[in-house]
């Protein structure tokens, strides 16, 4: 199947998931390998568009601060890659042959195998397995990375639960996928909003890792340094933080007193 915008003709894939607002599809743009969004049912357009202007704003701010970090910055090589945290919006269109329905084309930095992205939750509910500290230590840092970002913007994301944190576990790579509920608040992030967006993400990471946010207990790795990093995860989990820069500058400072800071690889165990 294809699907034609103006000049541009996507090759239309099998379906890969479904909401009740949304159905996404594997599609190319080329050679590039892409997801195709499309609504339901044209009472669900207005959401595709709101993230389509989301997507765009972000992707916008996000290169004009990577143009003032550029002058400024003492290593050449040094990025803030904001960019890695959000897809890549290639198209949206309204698409008459379905309905009038709403399309988004969305595509991944960097990633050109899309089957690679992984839903932090599907390791736990589907392949009953757990990630180690260390590999959750780099999934949080790399949210709260992209939290220090979206709440200075003035953006909350709203659905911050495990199925929506997909993973590149080779490149380390943390995606925002669905901002559908995102919404670009006129002035700042109301300061319970901010707290409820690290609390979700730090209890997603906390399932992630075979934890148990009530009774505060996780897993054994066998890691003498488990303690203090379970403790400010449960910190986080349990809304004590707000403010999502100081969150960040406080869990690398932890991390770099536990952990060399290094490449450190995807690494599961069974869920027991």
């Amino acid at each position: 199947m294809e699907i034609k915008n103006d000049s541009r003709l996507y090759q239309i894939g099998k379906g890969v998931a479904e909401t009740g607002n949304y159905r996404l599809y594997l599609c190319r743009d080329g050679p590039k390998e892409c997801l195709l969004q499309i609504a339901t049912s044209v009472e669900y357009n207005g959401e595709l568009q709101r993230a389509a202007y989301i997507l765009r704003e972000l992707q916008r701010r996000a290169d004009e601060l990577e143009e003032e970090y550029a002058l400024v910055k003492t290593n050449p090589d040094a990025m803030l890659n904001y960019g890695l945290g959000f897809p890549e919006l290639v198209d949206s269109f309204v698409y008459q042959e379905q309905g009038g329905r709403w399309i988004n084309i969305l595509a991944f930095r960097s990633i050109e195998d899309i089957g690679k992205l992984v839903p932090l939750l599907n390791i736990t509910e589907k392949d009953r397995l757990r990630v180690d500290l260390r590999t959750s230590a780099w999934i949080m840092g790399k949210y709260l990375k992209l939290f220090v970002f979206t709440h200075s913007e003035g953006i909350s994301i709203g659905l911050n639960s495990g199925n929506n944190i997909l993973i590149e576990p080779d490149q380390h790579y943390v995606v925002i996928f669905d901002w559908t509920a995102a919404q670009i608040r006129s002035e700042k992030i109301p300061v319970e909003t901010r707290r409820q967006e690290i609390s979700q993400a730090a209890q997603a990471v906390i399932t992630a890792l075979g934890g148990n946010l009530e009774t505060g207990t996780f897993p054994d790795d066998g890691d003498k340094n488990s303690t203090k990093y379970a403790d400010y995860l449960l910190q986080l989990a349990r809304g004590n933080e707000s403010n999502a820069k100081r969150a960040h500058a406080k869990f690398y400072e932890l991390i770099d007193s536990l952990w060399k800071r290094e490449y450190y690889p995807f690494t599961t165990k069974l869920l027991g």
